[in-house]
């Protein structure tokens, strides 16, 4: 049923709404400022739905014009790896629509309401920016079904704290209005969970802006206005009618959103690069041990054992994984590396792990190498070493 009726809104059809019916009249307000979000964007346009009339900011801009490094030209390669990461299989860039939200406010209450929505996508040789700006608070219900109109094109979501802040606002104004959600018949990724899971330990502050410095190596135009000034910079052109007090908002939004498919493609080169040789990954800072932990598979245990950028505290976490998951045999090239470097505990556990398969030079090799770290050990005392020493020794193969 649920695809059905996603079909059916594809084609701007609305459940309850009778066919051809006319929307009511712009009032002289939103006329008004209608006109002077014209004057400010000249590539805006005045469309009409089934609840009255919406204003949308078109930017287009050529794929052959890259986004830092990213080449917006490139395809999503096929990747396990990717498609594990994102926890989602996305067939296609073209599948996705990048949104994110400008709000009168931070909270989701009746109080705060979206006044732009910036929408992303890819049409042909193009990446397109729909910008809905809301005219007038009277426009919010045209506003809010033009959203759904854009939404019902795409059966992914692509969002920075989309989940946490985006979603939960524009649900909160559909309830407010008797709408039902849209949203939750569409697929959703929201990157700032990835980026706080691979990122946060080498970069601290995961905020898109830093993404963009460290990561896609993006450096941001004058008109540049701090996301916080928003809220003010829209009360201002209600009161004056200007809309040049938003110019500066809606470039804001304009790089979030396209950031935010840039930041897609430059994960699904990482992904596919990083299938082959992991090294890419640490190169990019994507290597602390959740990275491992959520994507074991993809790795031989002898490839990181050889990577530098892994901590010995990030290998003994990949090492337990694989052999939770009962892939020791990735384990052991792991632990070797840690034993050769010292490590009593990487040592003892590949010690038991002969024992039990009886390979007895193996064995013998890290029972000998044991008995050697803890005579070294100044961490427990004279008498717990002679006894620890004296039941290794007693360790045999039977």
């Amino acid at each position: 049923m649920s695809d059905i009726l996603s079909k059916l809104k594809a084609l701007g059809v609305t459940k309850g709404m009778p066919e051809n019916v006319k929307p009511p009249e712009k009032s002289v307000t939103e006329q008004a400022q209608m006109d002077a979000l014209l004057r400010t964007f000249p590539n805006g346009l005045v469309v009409e739905n089934d609840h009255g009339y919406a204003f949308i900011n078109r930017l287009r801009q050529p794929l052959s014009r890259p986004h830092g490094l990213v080449d917006m030209e490139n395809i999503l390669q096929f990747s396990p790896l990717f498609d594990s990461i994102m926890e989602l299989h996305v067939e296609k860039k073209e599948d996705t629509l990048a949104f994110d939200t400008e709000t009168s406010g931070l909270s989701n209450g009746s109080g705060s309401f979206i006044f732009m929505m910036g929408l992303g996508y890819f049409e042909k040789d193009e990446y397109v920016v729909d910008q809905l700006i809301l005219p007038d608070l009277s426009a919010e219900s045209a506003f809010l079904r033009q959203t759904e109109l854009i939404f019902s094109r795409y059966p992914v979501l692509l969002s920075y704290n989309g989940k946490g802040f985006d979603i939960p606002m524009l649900q909160s104004r559909l309830h407010f209005h008797l709408f039902p959600d849209f949203t939750k018949e569409i697929a959703h990724i929201d990157l700032l969970n990835l980026t706080r899971r691979y990122w946060k330990p080498s970069l601290g502050s995961v905020r898109l802006a830093n993404i963009e410095q460290y990561i896609l190596k993006l450096q941001r135009g004058d008109e540049e206005v701090p996301g916080y000034l928003a809220p003010e910079l829209y009360r201002d052109f209600l009161r004056d009618g200007d809309a040049e007090h938003i110019s500066g908002v809606a470039y804001h939004n304009q790089i979030d959103v396209v950031s935010l498919s840039a930041f897609l493609l430059y994960l699904n080169d990482l992904a596919a690069r990083g299938e082959s040789d992991p090294a890419v990954m640490v190169g990019s800072g994507m290597h602390e041990p959740a990275l491992l932990r959520h994507n074991l598979s993809f790795f031989s245990g002898k490839v990181i054992s050889e990577i530098d950028g892994f901590t010995d505290k990030e290998k003994k976490s990949i090492a337990s994984g694989f052999m939770k998951s009962g892939e020791t045999e990735k384990a052991l090239p792991i632990l070797e590396n840690l034993a050769a470097g010292g490590d009593q505990d990487a040592a003892s556990k590949l010690m038991k792990y002969y024992l039990k398969t009886k390979d007895r030079e193996k064995f013998e090799q890290y029972k000998t190498l044991v008995i050697r770290l803890t005579e070294q050990d100044e961490t427990i005392g004279k008498w717990s070493k002679i006894d620890k020493i004296e039941k290794l020794q007693n360790t045999v193969i039977r």
